[in-house]
């Protein structure tokens, strides 16, 4: 498995279930959801534990800016979100965050998505997600 801040799933299910990362993969072990860590690397996976935790799919491959808005009426709750849609992951290059809506709506993402180099400064998911970005959203956690 990607090390644990490097697996934005495996942040995102843990945020979602309110608990750690490594009580989060070890509840999906149990579970028998996935059989290792690794799985949550994969989008076919990724959609089973979705629907085992009986997430309503919100929105799908949907731009961001349509989301944030519609969010407003939805039930207060944590829901898992992906800038990918139906399609997959683009090879990899999706990410999956946690949406957390308490009156309000904010986002939780992790590592992956800061950059850090030379050129660029740090800066959180929520600051690089942009209005056109597509998003697919299911929740929230009962």
């Amino acid at each position: 498995m990607l090390p644990y801040d490097k697996n934005c799933v495996a942040m995102t299910f843990s945020r979602l279930l309110g608990v750690g990362v490594y009580p989060a993969i070890n509840f999906l072990l149990k579970k028998g959801w996935i059989s290792k860590a690794s799985d949550l690397e994969n989008d076919t996976i990724i959609d089973t534990v979705i629907k085992k935790l009986d997430l309503t799919e919100r929105y799908v491959d949907t731009a961001w800016t349509t989301v944030k808005v519609g969010m407003k009426g939805m039930p207060d709750g944590r829901y898992y979100a992906t800038n990918w849609g139906p399609s997959g992951s683009a090879g990899g290059k999706g990410h999956a965050f946690t949406i957390i809506k308490k009156g309000g709506v904010g986002i939780f993402g992790n590592n992956q998505e800061v950059k850090k180099s030379a050129q660029k400064e740090s800066r959180p998911y929520h600051q690089t997600l942009r209005e056109t970005h597509r998003v697919s959203v299911y929740g929230p956690i009962g």
